[in-house]
């Protein structure tokens, strides 16, 4: 019966032993799963962290430029204002000069040699000369300077000073008053002055 028992009890040895073998290589199967899995999510994490990163670099970019575009534009409007005023400042401060200019004995000799280049140029018929009503005190002494055939009106849209001689017939005008003069001055001042915006 010795012989027995141990024989039962070298089988229940060996079932146990096999049973344990059993456990161990299952529980080193789902440590294996449970590893490779944790790997893949690992990876998987990695690769959304990676692409959400990449989108918010993406959109941070985006924000940034289109932040800087704004300022920039801002900064140029802001420029812009600040040329157009000092321009405005330059061409008032002309004016003002002009102004004074008109009332020198000067501008009268300026005002005849101007209407003699005109009717130089202008065909004596039919052409009509124009001032400003502010030399209407002149008009009388400009009017010997006229040939026959010509007249001189007084107008309202000539402002600082100067003479405007129209010919309808011939098509023909020629401007030598001071505000065309003052006016043509604006194009060349703003590519002259230096004050570009960029």
């Amino acid at each position: 019966m010795a012989n027995s028992d141990e024989k039962i009890s070298k089988f229940v040895q060996a079932i146990t032993q096999y049973a344990q073998e059993q456990r161990d290589k299952i529980h080193q199967e789902v440590e294996n799963f449970k590893s490779e899995r944790l790997q893949n999510a690992e990876q998987e994490v990695l690769r959304d962290s990676y692409h959400l990163i990449q989108k918010e670099r993406v959109q941070l970019r985006n924000r940034m430029s289109r932040e800087m575009s704004r300022r920039d534009l801002e900064a140029r409007k802001a420029l812009l204002a600040m040329r157009r005023d000092m321009m405005e400042r330059v061409f008032s401060d002309a004016k003002a000069a002009l102004n004074a200019y008109v009332e020198t004995p000067a501008y009268v000799e300026r005002l005849k040699s101007s209407l003699a280049a005109l009717v130089k140029a202008l065909p004596a018929e039919g052409t009509v000369f124009e001032i400003s009503r502010r030399d209407e005190p002149l008009l009388e002494p400009l009017q010997s300077l006229c040939p026959p055939g010509c007249s001189i009106d007084l107008t309202d849209d000539i402002l600082l000073g100067g003479v405007r001689g129209i010919n309808a017939e011939a098509g023909l005008l020629a401007d030598d008053t001071l505000d065309a003069r003052l006016d043509s001055q604006r194009e060349w001042f703003t590519d002259h002055s230096g004050l570009t915006v960029g």
